[in-house]
């Protein structure tokens, strides 16, 4: 009987032991800390400890601010969600730091070194690069200090003004920004690796962290040949999973119990390694902008910013994440200082600590102030015979309506597109390699998914397309005829 005494004793010992062990694993072991298969959004902001009042104030900054989409989390729930935030747009150079997590992920696993040259890499260009340039490591690259001022793909018309001359920096003496050093890190990072970034995104990111919308066919490597052997490579992505994205960064790289992105990464990426004085307050990290302002209530605050306003801002300090999205399909945008200034209108809504155990519903069952409906998909239409479209067809002109888009063929769409059926929709690819599902809605009408447009066709008598006119009208449009292949 003794015996059975101290065998029972020892269980309940170490039983006790791991119940302890489990309830101090931290916070990444806490499951309300993150999403589950779909966001949970506070039922009222005051669950959280904001004042409703405050945020309308800050839905008033918002309606003006020319975005299209935005998204605030804290403590690991919605606290506001507006327009729609599961439609996919351009990330534009929000891509960075998605490479620079990836780098961080295979860094651990040693594939990836930072101090390794170009040289040492068997890295060139077309025109070549100098022995000089060839010195740039990794790490500089990262930190975008580099001193390769080479064309690159992808970049603006600022960019292409404010690029040094090539030969007038070495290695690391000086920050600009430079797509030259984000595509090229790209074709080091398959070429170290052995696996490509999409398939790395989704498989060591997308998928762990549970993103509802991202596919493969979302992203697409951007080549202009005329320029760089070394590509771009754009995301599509929804706000909902940019948001899982900046709270992947917020807890450290760690999703619930398991490490995705190295904690140790994550803070190296933050860091300022430039302060940059045309990013008033901001300092460049790991493909990264950081507030170094210590005057601002967002000191501390890092951000994955692309053109057109596209942003996830991280704020560890106040466990918040915020993802602004704007429709530069149509030209529009958001302001810097806009947004910035919506950041600040939230923090100045907080008031109190949220409640012990606040009340959450599922993201999208509010309306109004607060939450948008997803959209529901459209039908369609089953008396359309895909096979008849299936076809390519060669834009032959383009009419641009808005000052923020110069041209449309050949940076947003490609010169021609290719359409095949693909079950009771299409999927219309272009020669830069962007693929999007059309949805057919009549013999002449498809709507394209993500960009929200139709695809307009002209048809013979026989009824077959043979032209085709994307109609992003007020914005642009673009019409081509079909070809003969």
């Amino acid at each position: 009987m003794l015996q059975r005494v101290l065998q029972f004793h020892v269980i309940f010992v170490i039983f006790t032991a791991c119940l302890i062990q489990a309830g101090c694993a931290g916070p990444e072991a806490d499951d309300s800390l993150f999403p589950q298969e779909s966001w949970r959004m506070y039922a009222a902001p005051e669950e959280a400890g904001w004042s409703s009042d405050g945020i309308a104030t800050a839905k008033a900054i918002y309606d003006t601010s020319g975005s299209d989409a935005f998204l605030a989390v804290f403590d690991g729930a919605v606290l506001v969600s507006w327009g729609d935030v599961s439609r996919r747009y351009m990330c534009h150079s929000v891509r960075k730091s998605y490479l620079s997590a990836l780098y961080g992920a295979y860094k651990a696993e040693g594939k990836i070194d930072l101090d390794k040259t170009l040289a040492d890499l068997g890295i060139d260009d077309e025109p070549p690069l100098t022995e000089r340039e060839k010195r740039a490591r990794v790490g500089h690259l990262l930190r975008s200090r580099s001193g390769v001022y080479h064309a690159a793909a992808y970049e603006t018309p600022k960019m292409k003004e404010r690029r040094p001359e090539r030969g007038s920096k070495e290695p690391g003496e000086f920050w600009y920004y430079n797509n030259w050093d984000f595509n090229a890190l790209c074709t080091i990072f398959e070429k170290e690796t052995g696996i490509g970034v999409f398939e790395a995104f989704k498989s060591r990111i997308a998928d762990p962290v549970g993103m509802e919308d991202f596919r493969l066919m979302d992203a697409y490597h951007h080549l202009e040949s005329q320029h760089s052997i070394h590509p771009a490579y754009p995301f599509r992505m929804s706000a909902r999973d940019m948001a899982r994205f900046g709270l992947l960064f917020l807890r450290g790289g760690k999703w619930r119990n398991r490490e995705i992105i190295p904690e140790d990464w994550v803070k190296a990426s933050r860091h300022a390694y430039t302060v940059e004085t045309t990013w008033d307050g901001f300092g460049y990290g790991y493909m990264w902008w950081v507030n170094v302002d210590e005057s601002d209530p967002k000191f501390g605050m890092y951000a994955a910013s692309g053109y057109g306003g596209h942003m996830i801002a991280v704020l560890p300090g106040e466990d918040l994440v915020f993802v602004n999205r704007a429709n530069t399909y149509l030209g529009e945008m958001t302001e810097k200082a806009v947004l910035l200034r919506l950041i600040d209108a939230f923090l100045e809504a907080r008031v109190s600590s949220p409640k012990a155990a606040p009340k959450l519903l599922s993201l999208g069952i509010l309306g109004g102030e607060r939450g948008a409906q997803e959209r529901p998909a459209p039908e369609p239409d089953s008396r359309v015979k895909l096979g008849d479209y299936a076809a390519s067809f060669e834009f032959e002109g383009e009419k641009v309506f808005v000052e923020t888009i110069p041209y449309v063929i050949g940076d947003m769409i490609g010169r021609r597109v290719r359409i095949e059926p693909a079950g009771d929709h299409a999927i219309m690819t272009d020669d830069l390699g962007q693929k999007f599902v059309l949805t057919p809605l009549s013999k002449t009408e498809f709507l394209i998914e993500d960009m929200e447009i139709p695809a307009v066709f002209e048809l013979d008598d026989g009824g077959l397309p043979v032209g085709i006119t994307l109609d992003a009208g007020p914005a642009w449009r673009v019409f081509g005829r079909r070809t003969g292949e």
